[in-house]
């Protein structure tokens, strides 16, 4: 594996270290702090969401009209400056001063979401790129377990607020070791000697506009088929990030502490089993590996709310239903971050990912919509958890769909 991809996996774990020592106890510093209901947490990360999400579709586009390396260095800088304005907004306990920072600085750090992903195709193809963004997956999730436990003793140490300015710190560490260390990705360094991109069409004098790529995207059935189909599936897995810890503070009982080492666990899992279950489906078809993937995140949440329907072990379950999802999250990983980049043309490949991740962006955002509306509406824990791993059912059938008209190379892990 190229230095390279290495380099940017130690640094995006350095990322997550940060982020992960304050968002996963968000929810509940809005609940029990701030007094925010269920609905409330809801639409207001909705808000937040929708306003960066053109800023994805705008930044796959950017991904493939400038540098990757420089737009990955622009979002981190916004990033740092992002979660030191968080920071001052809780030590105020002000929403309004949060929701403010929390949409300028993640607009401008949604800019540069889609260059990672091209960077890292730049540097690799075939398993060879699968294991690249395996790679990257780890990286993240090692920060993000590691982050995960101390944010639960920062939180009670430090305040949440404290604990958001370690955060930022920590951020700012991870974009100085990748503004130092990483170097151009090829094609950014082509893109230095022949200021226009190579194209196959000898009549083309100028790369693609914004709108010719996206109409291309548009033009893409199976493109599209996967998109849909990604966007369901992020409404399940998505559950994870807020509903998730709701529902086992507040349904099942568990303590912040025993909360913290769970989600840690979740780290734990990718850190030491991601590259196991990346090379146990090499050469099975990415499309088959989403499907197995989301049927654990079903398993684990319908689980999860059987335990709280019986009251039967909660914490035994707890801790199961992270391992189990988690195993589903490595797999469901796998062609969520590698199929864009397959499918999409050569030229197109940061437009083809800055619009898988708007998809997965309105997922997730829509999950957590979802989730407060469910969570409000039923105290049934079984049917919490079946409202909303419904849309399991049609994404399954949509990646069946789409694998038909996907080439074996495409669609080979």
């Amino acid at each position: 594996m190229d230095r390279n991809l290495r380099l940017l996996g130690i640094g995006v774990g350095l990322r997550s270290f940060g982020n992960a020592l304050y968002f996963p106890f968000l929810a509940l510093f809005l609940v029990n702090q701030l007094h925010v209901s269920y609905v409330e947490i809801g639409i207001i990360i909705t808000g937040v969401g929708l306003v960066q999400l053109p800023c994805t579709l705008l930044g796959g586009a950017l991904a493939d009209r400038v540098e990757r390396l420089r737009l990955i260095l622009f979002g981190l800088s916004a990033e740092v400056a992002a979660t030191a304005g968080l920071a001052y907004a809780f030590s105020m306990n002000s929403l309004v001063l949060a929701i403010t920072a929390a949409g300028v600085g993640g607009s401008l750090t949604s800019l540069a979401g889609p260059a990672s992903s091209a960077y890292i195709a730049d540097f690799a193809e075939g398993p060879e790129r699968t294991r690249g963004f395996t790679f990257f997956r780890i990286g993240f999730n090692a920060g993000y377990s590691a982050g995960v436990t101390l944010g639960g003793l920062l939180v009670s140490d430090l305040g949440f607020a404290g604990s958001v300015a370690v955060a930022a710190i920590v951020v700012a560490i991870g974009a100085t070791f990748l503004a130092v260390m990483l170097e151009p990705s090829p094609r950014d360094l082509a893109a230095r000697a022949h200021p226009l991109p190579s194209t196959t069409d000898p009549l083309a004098a100028r790369p693609r506009s914004v709108r010719e790529s996206l109409a291309l995207l548009r033009r893409d059935r199976v493109a599209l088929e996967l998109l849909v189909a990604f966007f369901l599936a992020s409404l399940v897995a998505g559950q994870w990030g807020v509903t998730f810890p709701l529902f086992v503070h507040n349904v099942l009982g568990i303590s912040y502490s025993l909360l913290g080492v769970g989600l840690a666990l979740n780290g734990l899992v990718v850190v030491f089993g991601q590259t196991a279950t990346t090379e146990s489906v090499i050469g099975q078809r990415h499309t088959s590996v989403a499907v197995w993937g989301l049927g654990l995140y079903v398993v684990s949440f319908v689980g999860l709310g059987l335990a709280g329907l019986l009251g039967a072990l909660p914490v035994v379950v707890f801790f199961a239903a992270v391992v189990v999802l988690t195993i589903g999250e490595n797999l469901i990983t796998i062609p969520q971050a590698t199929l864009p980049s397959n499918i999409a043309p050569k030229e197109e490949i940061g437009s083809y990912n800055g619009a898988f991740s708007m998809m997965a962006g309105i997922g997730f955002i829509l999950s957590v919509l979802l989730g407060g509306v469910v969570l409000s509406s039923t105290a049934n824990p079984v049917a919490i958890w079946l409202l909303l791993v419904a849309p399991a059912v049609p994404a399954v059938v949509l990646f069946r769909h789409a694998s038909r008209g996907l080439s074996p190379t495409v669609d080979r892990a």
